[in-house]
């Protein structure tokens, strides 16, 4: 039998659990994703430095929990944090196998969903001033681009649509008659759309000038638009708010404004400009 080869080096134990996780047959597709979360893990928190090994092999079970749990915070999926989970399972079963340490402080860690407190009503308000005020001191290129991120921030938190389906919405999902507009959302949900956003999502289609059937498209592209786009338009409110906007948080705030439904239309009057006491809420087809 080989001899092993106990990794002295954060690189070296990343390329060494590649091989590991390759001789129990995991699928490619696996490795590369258990290998790209625990490469996060290693850098996370080194603030440009590299890892030592020494540093890892010190990991305890509630820095893992720690980690995870900020990993919910910032807005990744619960999919994405547990299979974070079960990658750093498995490294660190490696790291027992190479005998680098004795236990493993990953083996007890479960993954639960965070549920975020919702945003207030002043914090939602501060969302769509600061967009609006993009629109009013920008360029043209800006003008469009905070158009359409206004009218996504307002499907998110007042619509509860989410973001993979903000990246897919198309034009002719869009259905009109005589008496209302409205978007299908999904088999089972329309939303009525309100006068005040029908103009606006009017003035973001005629302003970009494109021929694509999807909604929402990229700066300058005709593509649709990607769901990073929307991550990073939300870090842009984070840093220019000092307020943590996650697809999480928007959601929960959702759920708050869902039942609570004078303060939902309060603010959407206020946000709208609009006096109408139009009921917004989507409605559910059978």
């Amino acid at each position: 039998m080989a001899e092993r080869e106990t990794p002295s080096h954060p690189e070296t134990a990343l390329s060494g659990f590649i091989t590991y996780l390759r001789r129990r047959k995991m699928s490619e597709s696996t490795i590369n994703a258990y290998a790209s979360d625990v490469s996060a893990f290693l850098h996370h928190g080194t603030k440009g430095a590299p890892p030592d090994i020494a540093s890892i092999t010190a990991v305890q079970t509630k820095d893992l929990e720690e980690y995870l749990e900020g990993l919910a915070r910032s807005g990744l999926t619960f999919p994405s944090v547990r299979r974070a989970s079960c990658a750093l399972k498995n490294f660190f079963l490696f790291l027992v196998d190479q005998g680098l340490i004795h236990g493993n402080p990953a083996a007890s860690l479960t993954v639960r969903q965070v549920k975020s407190a919702p945003h207030s009503p002043d914090q939602i308000v501060s969302i769509f001033r600061y967009l609006t005020r993009r629109q009013r001191t920008g360029d043209e290129a800006d003008i469009l681009r905070y158009q359409r991120d206004e009218l996504i921030l307002f499907l998110m938190l007042f619509y509860g649509v989410p973001q993979y389906r903000l990246c897919t919405l198309k034009l002719s999902e869009i259905q009109t008659d005589r008496k209302s507009v409205a978007l299908v959302i999904s088999t089972r949900s329309t939303i009525q759309l309100h006068l005040s956003l029908l103009r606006k999502l009017r003035d973001y289609l005629e302003r970009r000038k494109s021929p694509s059937h999807y909604v929402f498209l990229e700066s300058f592209s005709d593509k649709p638009i990607h769901r990073m786009t929307i991550r990073q338009t939300l870090n842009e409110l984070n840093c220019a708010l000092k307020i943590a906007y996650t697809p999480v948080s928007l959601h929960d705030t959702y759920s708050y404004l869902q039942q609570h439904q004078e303060v939902r239309e309060s603010l959407i009057r206020q946000i709208l400009n609009s006096a109408s006491t139009h009921n917004y809420a989507g409605s559910a087809n059978a």
